[in-house]
């Protein structure tokens, strides 16, 4: 019979000067919360990253319990590194061939691909294509008027784009 692991929160309480905003982060550099004035929250134990406004000097936390700090606290003990954060990227790289595919046939040809001809190039079915289409509009990457033909727009700029294979 396995034993299902317990996860113990600890409360975290950081008063800063009223108008300051606290930034907390993992010990990897992702964003946990923002509070301004105090923070106050349940998180599990581990290393954290403190900073009182966006882009200043960071200050590392190890939670192992309950704990309550002030900014003049946290600010005396030493800083750390900001973390560098991988981002995901935009898009998969069969999105990023469709819209380099809408980039190189809009400047070669003065006007959008349509689904017809996006589909003869990839080989895939109407279908295929038109979820395709969906996708990047959903994620922001293309503008369209549904109906319309040819109204596809890139809203990703050129130096963003993948090589078109």
């Amino acid at each position: 019979m396995s034993q299902k692991q317990e996860r113990h929160y600890h409360r975290l309480v950081i008063n800063a000067s009223p108008g300051v905003d606290i930034w907390l982060a993992d010990g990897d550099g992702h964003f946990v919360q923002r509070e301004r004035g105090t923070l106050d929250t349940g998180l599990l134990p581990g290393r954290y990253i403190v900073e009182f406004g966006l882009g200043t000097q960071t200050y590392p936390i190890h939670l192992v319990g309950d704990s309550e700090y002030s900014q003049a606290e946290i600010q005396a003990g030493p800083p750390c590194q900001r973390p560098k954060v991988e981002l995901a990227p935009l898009y998969t790289a069969k999105q990023g061939q469709y819209l380099a595919f809408i980039y190189y046939f809009t400047k070669v040809n003065g006007q959008a691909p349509s689904e017809a001809e996006m589909q003869r190039y990839f080989r895939v079915t109407p279908p295929s294509v038109h979820q395709m289409v969906l996708g990047l509009e959903s994620k922001g990457l293309i503008a369209r008027t549904p109906g319309k033909a040819r109204s596809i727009t890139l809203l990703v700029d050129r130096a963003e784009l993948p090589e078109f294979e």
